[in-house]
């Protein structure tokens, strides 16, 4: 039978069968139909383990095993009534027991005895009749045996008459009291190691419904509430669905209430076993007493199908027993390793199969025994990327082939599909997302955060986070707005300088303009030596006025004429600009549909975006049509009509009709002559003017965008820091789920001062020492120093100002824009504070920062297939193991199939390990071993146990598991005590 350790199985506490002593309403015709039809459907419904319930008398279990032991020759009693192989195996591996049924004083409410059921170790049934059937009688102090003797010593043999006649009288007198029975358990200890008890708690026949003020106590006080109580203390478990009654008995009565905490929880269990003994696992039978209630319900128990297996639930009474339609602790079969196998020719390593479980396996054995090649095994078949597996000299841990060149290592899931080592290396990893912790990994982590580096743990902990599919497409989106901001922020200074340039340009190239004052002065003198002049012409006021109204259209016109370049070399810069962003833009639409897989949708953006397109041949067409062109006679001409040609020719129109308006007032030649050099100077004065008019206004302009683009960048430089903000906030969800287990992870828009002050002094003249005036730049803050975003703006904005203006010296080879980008670089980052039961990470010893970083792993991880571990227990104090490392250990592995090697007995022990294997090396030990293999491997159940047989020379298969646990694990067997006093019940180690 295949061996994986304790596993979920259907249990039946309780039921009767044909000739029951009490209530007998079974139809069957004889006592072999009954029982084909009894474990016909006990295959069908898959039921594993069975009770055999009748009162007084284990008659009918030794009935049900005989029927079982002679299966095979029962074939041919009726042909039509035959078990199929398959049906013949299983029912020869139910396990059966007796459940003795006890009627015990004192009455409940409604004048009913209270049930009490004894589950006894097949194996001790030869001891029942001199330990227990012997020491209890009816009402008249006659005694009864395993058949159910009745007090006139007649047995089960006697008439049919006399047995039905006999039997209700026996069965009606046989009451017990709880004082016999404590008598019985307190004087013989191997009855007590064998059988557990198990109590009703129903209404009408159980321990809750004793009368509070029952006739036989109503002198004595609270003495009914004691015996109600020592009922509870005598039992290991309890009869009952009722949920309330489930967690009740598992101290967990106020859970799901409000403010509901582990502290309530702790005090409800010391409260529970005070009151009731120790926690209680509530289990269930059919208690059937006719053929069609049969295996109508039943227990789910994880455990061996042995006794000791049972005894288990009261150790763990919440972790081994579920009363449930489905099969506890589901898991996919594809994330399941079923078995390993080493595949070696040289009888290095065993080549027997080794059987995982689906919860928690524990490699235990002694030094170089194996441990780790197992795990390290399982971990190379599967992972795709072998970095962790490697030491820090880039060698892998184990040379595997070095040991055995013909060696191989085959892995099999659950679900049938197997995989090798050693394989082609376009086949891919069945199981690619397991993890792997190897041996001291989790202090390499936590050390650095403990030195307060934290960065590979800092990104640890974002890579965990972003398992979840969901959280990474957030994520991948927020560094792709940081980057498309840190894209923007870049042009923005970049144009900032320009701007800067063009205004130092502009500024430099008005102070080669004349004077303004000298200009307008030399401009009136002028015109009134024109005034002077036409005067001497001849002209008379009138045409004098008109010709003063013509100069002034003059001085419009040159003011259009002027426009109209500077709107030309305007236009065609700019629109050549536009013309490139909407290629650009095409070219992003085109990005974008091509990374849309579902036709529908593409199309539709197709049709949707489709005006980018119009946009970018509308500009194109606008650029083409005011393109330039020289002719033949030198002559630059528009290539095509356009407003601007229009513009133009109008303009041209508007001077020719000024000249001609000129002519009436330029009769005289000298005079004209004169006139026109006064005119010409004029002119050149008034565009001077106009010049240095417009270079002032592009001044102020430049200047207003400049500060306009300050705003701008300091304002993107916010936008950067709330994107931090936000995607910390959208993952909020993910880092609240390990809250459950006291781990608190707090998201943080961190500021990196210790690295922004690093790059800033970098470029900052040492000799002048600018930085000591902010800080900002204090050499002593820290990266992880408390980031106030007003402030940190404040200063940045302080020295880039102060950089512009040369407050903050910079060293030579460093230019304004270098340093102004490197000052506003993004030294944001998002931080994961940890903090486990009020603890910070940072603060922690290393061995607890370590079992933090476990939680983190296995807790954030959004993959369910199997956590291997190497030794998480190492710099970890015991205390840390038993609280922490196990409670954790037996939550998770609910959740996720475990391997861990491990030397600590506790985690063995008290994380209530599924299955154990024992690897041992042949050699190694002051036992020597018959195996044939060097490395050798055994796995079972923790409750497997046998004492050493001494003519095994097989050293692993000389003692049950227990004992090699016990034997191997330093502390191991006060582990079992340790565990066991913890539900208030004494160990049975030898």
């Amino acid at each position: 039978m295949i061996n994986k350790g304790s596993e979920w199985n259907k249990w039946n506490f309780h039921v009767h069968t044909k000739g029951t002593n009490k209530n007998d309403l079974f139809k069957s015709e004889s006592i072999n139909a009954f029982f084909y039809d009894f474990f016909k459907k006990a295959y069908e419904h898959k039921i594993n383990a069975i009770g055999i319930t009748d009162y007084f008398s284990i008659e009918k279990y030794l009935e049900a095993v005989s029927y079982v032991n002679d299966i095979e020759n029962k074939l041919n009693v009726d042909e039509s009534k035959l078990f199929s192989e398959d049906e013949i195996t299983f029912i020869k591996s139910i396990f059966l027991f007796p459940n003795v049924e006890l009627r015990m004083l004192p009455s409940t409410d409604r004048a009913r005895l209270i049930n009490i059921h004894c589950l006894f170790n097949p194996d001790y049934v030869k001891h029942l009749e001199n330990d227990f059937f012997a020491h209890i009688g009816n009402q008249d102090n006659h005694k009864m045996n395993r058949h159910g003797l009745t007090e006139y010593g007649r047995s089960l043999d006697d008439s049919l008459t006399d047995q039905n006649a006999l039997y209700k009288k026996g069965i009606d007198n046989y009451i017990l009291d709880l004082k016999s029975l404590k008598k019985i358990v307190d004087h013989n200890p191997n009855f007590k190691d064998n059988c557990l008890f198990v109590v009703s708690n129903s209404n009408n026949d159980g321990a809750s419904a004793i009368q509070k003020h029952y006739d036989l106590f109503e002198n004595e006080g609270g003495a009914l509430d004691g015996l109600r109580k020592s009922i509870y203390e005598l039992s290991h478990s309890i009869f009952s669905t009722n949920k309330k009654d489930i967690k009740y008995f598992l101290g967990k009565r106020l859970e799901g209430t409000p403010n509901y905490t582990e502290e309530i929880y702790r005090k409800e269990v010391v409260e529970v076993i005070k009151q009731r003994g120790s926690l209680k696992a509530c289990i269930v039978g059919c208690d059937s007493h006719t053929e069609s209630t049969l295996f109508s319900k039943f227990t789910w128990v994880k455990s061996s199908l042995t006794f000791e297996g049972l005894r288990q639930i009261c150790y763990e009474p919440e972790q081994r027993v579920k009363i449930q339609n489905d099969k506890p602790d589901f898991k996919e079969d594809k994330v399941i390793i079923n078995n390993v196998k080493f595949d070696s020719t040289k009888n290095i390593f065993t080549q027997s199969l080794i059987h995982l479980n689906p919860n928690l396996n524990v490699i235990i054995g002694g030094k170089s025994s194996g441990k780790s090649i197992l795990l390290y095994s399982i971990a190379k078949t599967l992972l795709p990327e072998d970095s962790i597996l490697r030491n820090e000299t880039g060698n892998e841990k184990y040379d595997l082939k070095a040991i055995d060149s013909e060696f191989n290592f085959v892995i099999t899931t659950k679900s049938g599909i197997s995989q090798k080592m050693f394989r082609e290396s376009s086949e891919n990893s069945i199981i690619p997302d397991i993890k792997y912790i190897p041996q001291n990994y989790l202090v390499k982590l936590a050390e650095p955060e403990v030195n307060k580096k934290g960065k590979s743990l800092n990104k640890l902990v974002r890579d965990l986070i972003n398992e979840d599919s969901e959280s990474k497409l957030k994520y991948d989106q927020f560094i792709k707005n940081v980057k498309e901001k840190d894209k923007q922020r870049e042009a923005l200074i970049d144009n900032h300088f320009e701007l800067l340039d063009e205004i130092l340009k502009l500024e430099t190239e008005l102070k080669t303009k004349s004077n303004k004052e000298v200009l307008e002065k030399n401009i009136l003198s002028n015109t009134e030596q024109v005034e002077k002049l036409n005067k001497e012409s001849g002209l008379t006021e009138e045409q004098l006025a008109k010709y003063k109204e013509v100069q002034v259209k003059l001085d419009a016109y040159d003011i259009k004429r002027n426009n109209f370049k500077e709107d030309l070399n305007y236009i065609q810069s700019t629109l050549s600009q536009i013309n490139k962003l909407s290629q650009d833009l095409i070219n992003s639409k085109n990005d974008f549909l091509e990374n849309i897989k579902t036709r529908e949708i593409k199309e539709h953006y197709e049709v949707e975006l489709s005006p980018i397109n119009e946009l970018s041949e509308l500009i194109s067409n606008s650029l083409n049509n005011i393109e330039i062109e020289t002719d033949e006679s030198g002559k630059r001409q528009f290539k095509n009509d356009n407003v601007l040609k229009t513009n133009l020719t109008s303009l041209t129109k508007e001077k020719q009709l000024l000249n001609k308006e000129l002519e009436p007032f330029q009769q005289n030649d000298k005079i004209k002559k004169k006139i026109e050099v006064l005119n010409d100077s004029i002119s050149t004065d008034k565009k001077l003017l106009l010049d240095i008019t417009s270079l002032n206004d592009k001044i102020i302009e430049k200047k207003k965008s400049l500060e306009s683009t300050k705003k701008i960048i300091f304002s993107l430089y916010e936008k950067s820091y709330c994107e931090y903000t936000e995607i910390i906030s959208g993952l909020e969800d993910r880092t609240q789920q390990l809250e459950r287990d006291g781990l608190k992870i707090n998201g943080i828009s961190q500021f990196n001062f210790k690295k922004f002050s690093k790059n800033i002094i970098a470029f900052s003249d040492g000799r002048k020492a600018s930085y000591n005036n902010y800080s900002i730049l204090d050499p002593l803050k820290k990266s992880t120093d408390k980031t106030d975003f007003s402030e940190i703006k404040e200063q940045v904005e302080e020295i880039f100002s102060d950089i512009l203006n040369d407050k903050y010296l910079l060293l030579q080879r460093i230019s304004k824009k270098q340093a102004i980008k490197t000052l506003l670089d993004d030294y944001f980052y998002d931080y994961w504070k940890i903090i486990y039961k009020n603890d910070k990470l940072g603060e922690m010893s290393t061995g607890k920062a370590s079992f933090v970083i476990l939680m983190l792993i296995i807790g954030l991880s959004k993959s369910k297939s199997p956590i291997l571990i190497d030794q998480p227990e190492d710099n970890l104090d015991n205390r840390s193991i038993t609280s922490d490392l196990v409670h954790y250990l037996k939550n998770k592995k609910l959740e996720r199939q475990i391997i861990i090697v491990t030397h600590n007995a506790n985690i063995v022990v008290n994380s209530d390990s599924e299955n154990i294997i024992v690897a041992n090396q042949k050699g190694q030990n002051e036992t020597e071993s018959s195996s044939p293999y060097k490395f050798d491997y055994i796995n079972g159940a923790l409750e497997n146990t046998f004492n050493k047989i001494d003519s095994e020379k097989d050293l692993l298969k000389s003692m049950g598991i227990r004992e090699h646990v016990a034997d191997i694990v330093e502390g191991g067997k006060s582990a079992f005590i340790a565990r066991e006093k913890k539900y208030r019940f004494k160990n049975n180690i030898a």
